[in-house]
């Protein structure tokens, strides 16, 4: 690679993020994803960041900068879901996140201050279409200095455009552990984890009841902070959803019913035997953010994991979406279109898989009216593809976020193109 594409390359990712301009998509078959339905041939236009209009036959604004897509496929941008994208460079083996090991902050560890904007793990993902994350610090499951600790600290929404900005709203969810790793956090009982849980979330509504009054004995049996008690305020009020990482069908069942018990909104992840009690979730009205590439146990827990999940839970009513694969050798940020297009091989639909990759992360998170769908109003994440976007030869043409074109460069893939030579160039006799 000469030495000015990669200045080029560079300077890209490191410049501030461009105006918004205004854009006619014209052509394209258009998966929008809302009130429009699926186009052949239809016109999206684009101003000051928003979608203006989405149809058939629209008239093209004089100042557009029109967009032939022609043979391709338009969609919203892609949501990476419970993902720690952006938290380390380094991409190893197993689940490659962030977690606070203080004993005095857990419900109150934000994860979003540790997201480098110049990772480049986000341009590779939005070369993959990946246009916002929901990022989330790991769960946690022992104890910390011998203090049980069943929360792991909050999620965040961030988009993926260029520039240093990346927040969209911290605090969206607050992850707790489940099932055995619950367990071990309040010594090795799941009965043990239900009850330390029922306790913190009593405890916490006396304090919110009373502020600056909270006991300090009744905080310090908990395991809490100070921090993490105001932290877990927002939960106890409805306001907040608890993230519960739980693979076991009796422990899915288990939190449904403490949910239930304590009024709490709760979003599962995980949920590999979900499958088993689809109905007891959809009728619980309780989403889930699943791995669909899990078929096979990693733990006891996951026993019955299959891939025919996603589509069990799909059709009994569950609102699902994906997650990246965090058993798998490494942390790969584009993996959720692919992970969709596995989950039709097994019984959802494409229209179904893509949602769960675009419109349902965003309603579970409580960002539908923002993103997720090509609609009127919303932010223009949008890509235009060279095919079926669940289709792994199927590549990106072009990403916007927030109505501003990005580059489709990425620093592994600079170095892949400077040294790739060198490994194909023929040998000397």
């Amino acid at each position: 690679m000469k030495a000015g594409a990669l200045i080029a390359m560079v300077l890209a990712v490191l410049a501030p993020a461009a105006r918004a301009e205004t854009v006619a998509i014209v052509n394209a078959r258009v998966l929008s994803q809302g009130p429009a339905g699926n186009l052949d041939r239809g016109v999206v236009i684009v101003r000051e960041g928003r979608i203006a209009a989405v149809g058939q036959g629209l008239a093209v604004p004089s100042d557009a900068r029109v967009i032939d897509g022609a043979g391709m496929v338009l969609t919203p941008g892609m949501v990476a879901t419970v993902t720690p994208l952006a938290l380390n460079d380094i991409i190893g083996s197993g689940y490659g996140g962030l977690g606070s090991s203080s004993s005095s902050i857990g419900a109150a560890f934000d994860v979003l201050p540790d997201v480098n904007p110049n990772s480049p793990q986000i341009a590779e993902a939005r070369i993959e279409g990946i246009t916002r994350a929901v990022v989330t610090p790991n769960a946690p499951g022992s104890l910390i200095e011998g203090r049980a600790r069943l929360f792991g600290g909050q999620a965040g929404v961030i988009h993926l455009g260029s520039g240093m900005a990346l927040t969209v709203r911290d605090h969206v969810a607050l992850v707790m552990s489940g099932g055995g790793s619950g367990a071990t956090a309040a010594g090795g009982s799941r009965g043990a984890a239900l009850v330390q849980l029922e306790r913190i979330v009593r405890d916490v509504r006396d304090h919110a009841r009373t502020p600056g009054r909270f006991d300090m004995e009744r905080l310090a049996e908990t395991g809490l902070s100070r921090s993490d008690v105001e932290a877990l305020v927002p939960v106890v009020e409805g306001r907040e959803p608890l993230l519960v990482e739980v693979d076991r069908a009796s422990d899915i069942l288990n939190i449904l019913d403490a949910a239930k018990r304590l009024r709490l909104k709760v979003i599962l992840s995980g949920a590999a035997e979900g499958w088993m009690v689809a109905d007891r979730i959809a009728a619980a009205g309780v989403p889930v953010v699943l791995d669909g590439e899990e078929n096979q146990a990693f733990n006891f827990e996951g026993l019955n994991a299959a891939y025919e999940n996603p589509a069990i839970l799909q059709h009994a009513g569950v609102l699902i979406a994906f997650k990246p694969s965090v058993a798998r050798i490494v942390f790969l940020i584009r993996t959720p279109r692919f992970i969709a297009g596995r989950a039709v091989r097994y019984g959802l639909t494409r229209e179904e898989a893509l949602a769960a990759v675009t419109i349902n992360p965003a309603r579970i998170f409580g960002f539908d009216d923002r993103f997720g769908s090509i609609a009127p109003g919303k932010d223009a994440d949008l890509v235009l593809w060279s095919g079926d976007p669940l289709e792994t030869t199927t590549v990106a043409r072009a990403v916007f976020v927030q109505g501003v074109e990005q580059p489709l460069t990425a620093r592994n893939r600079a170095l892949r193109d400077r040294y790739i030579g060198t490994f194909l160039a023929p040998t000397a006799p």
